[in-house]
């Protein structure tokens, strides 16, 4: 596998620009006191609704709808990939990430998948300023994908779902879809494959952090 590629990002139930095959292969990212900082986060509920807060703020930012934010100054010691995704109710309307860390650190992290979110998925077209303000956001921290024969092999309320083709991949983090069918025909369509024999699967773990607001 081309080292350059496994590093692109993956993003969430919208075409990438390129993904790697195999991209499950790729070994974890961080380790020593960045692994002790992301532990900490796990276990720390008012530092992951910081992080939150911090998310929501870039995207408001972004959006033109509030001031520039700072990520708190613990963030740069986690170097982390996760995707991050904007929902008004249980609808998305903003999503992207990928399985590994294109930045630095987990608030530059963010901050790139944020904007990326709202430049590349044709959902955030169509957010206004009261969709904005009211929309709550949810970051997952993915575990290493792992190959599977069939997308009814995954339990979508606990695991995700990564499609690929030779061209690109769609990832639908879990909690994303209410049964492992619907995820499946949706990564296909956004993949804009007919053919399922083109395809590879694969299943991830995550935990992830919901915001308040």
């Amino acid at each position: 596998m081309n080292a350059s590629r496994g590093m692109l990002l993956i993003t969430v139930l919208i075409i990438a620009l390129a993904v790697p095959s195999g991209v499950a292969e790729g070994a974890p990212c961080g380790g020593g006191s960045a692994e002790t900082s992301f532990e900490t986060l796990r276990v720390t509920r008012e530092k992951q609704q910081v992080l939150a807060k911090y998310a929501k703020g870039v995207f408001l930012y972004r959006l033109g709808l509030g001031p520039a934010v700072s990520p708190p100054s613990w963030a740069a010691d986690i170097q982390r990939a996760c995707f991050v995704t904007f929902f008004t109710g249980k609808r998305v309307i903003a999503c992207s990430g990928g399985f590994r860390p294109r930045t630095a650190d987990i608030g530059k992290e963010v901050d790139a998948n944020v904007q990326q979110a709202l430049h590349m998925d044709q959902r955030a077209g169509r957010i206004d300023r009261a969709t904005a303000m009211l929309a709550h956001v949810l970051i997952t921290f993915p575990g290493e994908p792992r190959p599977v024969a069939s997308a009814e092999m995954i339990d979508p309320v606990r695991e995700g779902l990564f499609v690929e083709n030779d061209r690109s991949g769609v990832a639908i983090v879990p909690g994303e879809a209410k049964t492992a069918s619907w995820a499946y025909r949706e990564a296909l369509r956004r993949l804009g494959e007919s053919d399922p024999s083109k395809v590879r699967l694969y299943v991830f773990d995550s935990w992830v952090i919901s915001g308040k607001d």
